[in-house]
């Protein structure tokens, strides 16, 4: 519904001096405004004379819908708002409109359109930036302007955001208060005890909810606040007589402000209009990364690029697990996650349908869809979306993804399909699977698919043994400053350096990387009394707290931050790293680690890491002999480490320190001009409807916010109870970080403020 059938609206604005902001203001309203509105400008005895010519120049052009009026002397906001209401037509819906502020498009149909939704509602406010509890996209904070970003912007982005939810607030917030003619004729207008301004339209609020109507956020509206020219330098003051009078009418009115400050309801709202306003703002293609719940190198990768190329597209990660798919959005450092279970009919092609759709997403990049492989395959080439594939494991071509038989061995990536068949036929994990329909659904999947990457040539390679039509490019996953992570261990196991040399271990070693393979060499090394000593720095699939055995053989270090690597390898005096893997890597990021802290590798002669380690001298491989044998292998590991063999591992160590290392930026160009190419090979894909915003809202978490029924004054203790001047102490501190807190806190005697701040948890 429209304005321009349903309501009579008349917009007024007190004035007092601040010419440049009123001609903003006025010439916002007229270009933005329509249907049955009168705009009543009210000078209350401005003595900058350029508001006199602003004036003039707006009485000159005769607009019928414009009326002006002056004040003989200067009355105050208060009085000021009050002569407009009186001034606005019978009947009609008022609107109270600061100077400083801009309005937007549409902004009046929006507040009528959520008044006609309620009768009981009685004042709307509207998103600003400047608005306390209705500010964004800080919360409680003045969010200064960018000079000539249009505000258009965030109303278009809040117009996409809205449900619209229209949820309560404590108060309004007077910059631009809608107030509902019944309310008015209800309980009157402002009260003239608060003179100058400040506090009057709690006060207004306050009386309207103890009638029984509600205020309101039209959270589809956008008002630009400017800041507070309208008090200059007595706001301070007013702010503080006016605080007075309204805690000794309205007792409760700090805990029902605090309460709402505290829970954050419109969090959700503003989450996502900031994400629409980013899109909007970006004009940046959307591509969306699909992975496991898994987390590991795959993830790791996923979020280093979308860092890396942040500038050139927009970044969403899903991790789709059955019938829970989680959305992340990172935005200059913020996350915003959404959660996304179906819901009982709902397919996972609508659903990522409707997830494209609202994020506007131009690319969907599939990294590991083993969460939830057939429901994916389904959706992605069910809807118009192009998409991609980056190689992290060889899942496609075998659903063990480690290529071992029922033995644990490696089978040399067999393609031969009965061989494959009686290979899973005896593993009781894939014994149902039928490996040519597996290879099938996954070949059609990449046919289909407007790109291919692979981290290596070996990983390349070994994917077109088995889907020869598919054209593959090679990008080498860039390495970084390194990730951190929440689990990392901060302190370092009591090491002390008795002259043996040190072999590492790095990751979350299980059974395919080799755990039992370690536990083998450990036991080994002390039979054999072996001069050595093996440091895991990560975890077994045993356990993963910190460790050391007595006779300090074997150091588990526990989950790293590898960023912190070069110190650990110092701190645990590591000479060489080892990868005892039972399988072969597409790739291995803690490779490129181990050679970032200067460390030489001994690596299996399978795998991408054979083929990084003979392309660079940074390493050793061994042979097949020594690779199927830990007693071979741990031969070998000797023979490199021995001091006639000192030439040889320096030359190692030292392509170690050379070797180049793929940057982040590279591989992020590349892949990029991946995105562009598939992008412009496929076209404008249709439009796709958005999942709802009511949906987005209650996956951020959205819960409305209840005006609370008790009346009744919180009570912080003993202290509370010597009076008055102690609750408006404690007050103050509770809000201390909003505006009416800080008033307070000003107000409040320091002493026991002091003895209030000591019982406040840190």
């Amino acid at each position: 519904m429209s304005a321009t059938k349903h309501r009579a609206i008349d917009i007024v604005v007190p004035i007092h001096n601040a010419a440049d902001d009123l001609r903003r203001c006025v010439d916002s309203v007229l270009a933005h405004t329509s249907g049955d509105y009168r705009l009543l400008l009210i000078d209350d005895a401005s003595t900058e004379t350029e508001v006199g010519r602003c004036l003039r120049d707006i009485q000159s052009k005769a607009l019928p819908h414009v009326a002006l009026f002056a004040n003989e002397t200067n009355l105050g906001f208060t009085l000021t708002a009050n002569r407009g209401i009186q001034a606005a037509r019978p009947g009609a819906d008022v609107v109270l409109l600061n100077s400083d502020t801009r309005v937007t498009p549409e902004w009046l149909d929006a507040l009528a359109r959520c008044a006609s939704t309620d009768p009981t509602i009685g004042t709307i406010t509207p998103f600003s930036n400047n608005a306390e509890i209705c500010s964004l996209p800080r919360f409680c904070e003045n969010n200064s302007w960018p000079e000539g970003s249009d505000p258009a912007i965030m109303a278009g982005a809040l117009k996409l955001a809205a449900a619209p939810a229209y949820p309560d607030l404590p108060t309004g917030v007077g910059f631009c208060l809608y107030i509902r003619r019944a309310l008015i004729d209800a309980i009157g207008s402002f009260d003239p005890q608060f003179g100058m301004g400040y506090g009057e339209e709690n006060d207004f609020c306050l009386r309207a909810t103890a009638v029984g109507y509600r205020n309101v956020l039209c959270d589809d509206a956008f008002v630009l606040h400017l800041g507070g020219s309208s008090f200059g330098d007595k706001r301070r003051e007013l702010a503080q007589r006016n605080m007075r009078i309204l805690l000794e009418r309205h007792p409760r009115y700090l805990d029902l402000v605090r309460d709402f400050i505290a829970a954050d309801p419109l969090k959700p709202l503003r989450e996502l209009a900031a994400a629409h306003y980013r899109i909007l703002t970006l004009r940046l293609p959307g591509v969306l990364h699909i992975v496991h719940g898994h987390g590991g190198g795959t993830e790791y990768h996923v979020r280093a690029l979308t860092m890396a190329s942040r500038e050139a597209f927009r970044h969403y990660l899903l991790i789709a697990v059955g019938q829970e798919w989680q959305l992340e959005e990172h935005d200059d450092g913020l996350l915003r996650t959404y959660n996304f279970p179906l819901e009982p009919g709902e397919t996972p092609k609508a659903l990522l349908a409707g997830i494209c759709g609202r994020f506007s997403i131009d690319l969907i990049h599939l990294h590991n869809i083993s969460g939830s492989r057939d429901a994916l395959i389904e959706s992605v080439t069910g809807i118009s979306v192009p998409y991609g594939y980056t190689v992290h494991d060889l899942n496609f071509a075998c659903p063990t993804i480690t290529f071992l038989d029922a033995q644990g061995r490696y089978c040399g990536a067999v393609t031969e399909r009965a061989t494959c068949q009686a290979c899973l036929r005896v593993q009781d994990a894939f014994s149902n699977v039928d490996i040519g329909e597996w290879r099938r659904k996954h070949g059609e999947l990449l046919d289909r698919a407007s790109f291919a990457i692979a981290p290596s040539q070996w990983a390349a390679q070994v994917l077109q043994r088995y889907f020869p039509r598919r054209r593959v490019d090679v990008v080498a996953h860039g390495s970084s400053t390194g990730m951190g992570r929440p689990d990392a261990q901060s302190k370092t196991v009591a090491f002390v350096d008795d002259g043996r040399p040190v072999i590492a271990v790095l990751g979350a070693i299980g059974p395919d990387k080799g755990s039992r393979r370690l536990e083998r060499l450990v036991e080994l090394t002390r039979d054999r009394a072996l001069g050595l000593r093996w440091v895991l720095i990560g975890y077994l699939d045993t356990g993963r707290a910190p460790w050391q055995s007595e006779d300090g053989v074997f150091t588990m270090h526990g989950p790293y931050d590898s960023r912190q690597l070069p110190e650990l390898f110092e701190h645990y005096t590591i000479r060489l790293v080892a990868y005892p893997s039972v399988c072969p890597e597409t790739f291995s990021f803690t490779l490129s680690e181990t050679w970032a802290a200067g460390r030489p590798a001994i690596v299996p002669p399978i795998g991408a890491l054979a083929d990084r380690v003979i392309e660079t001298g940074a390493g050793f491989v061994l042979t097949d002999e020594e690779w199927h044998s830990e007693d071979r292998m741990l031969d070998r590991i000797v023979q490199v480490l021995a001091s006639e063999n000192r030439a040889a591992f320096d030359a190692a160590a030292e392509c170690a320190r050379a070797a180049p290392l793929p940057s982040l930026t590279t591989m992020a160009e590349r892949t990029v001009a991946v995105y562009r190419d598939a992008l412009g090979l496929a076209g404008p894909s249709e439009a796709l409807d958005p999942i709802s915003a009511r949906r987005c809202l209650l996956a951020l978490g959205y819960v409305p916010w209840r005006l609370p029924q008790t009346a009744a004054p919180k009570s912080d203790g003993q202290i509370n109870n010597e009076g008055a001047v102690a609750q408006l102490a404690s007050a103050a501190l509770r809000i201390r970080h909003t505006l009416p807190g800080r008033v307070l806190y000003r107000l409040a005697p320091k002493a026991l403020v002091a003895a209030l701040k000591a019982r406040l948890p840190s």
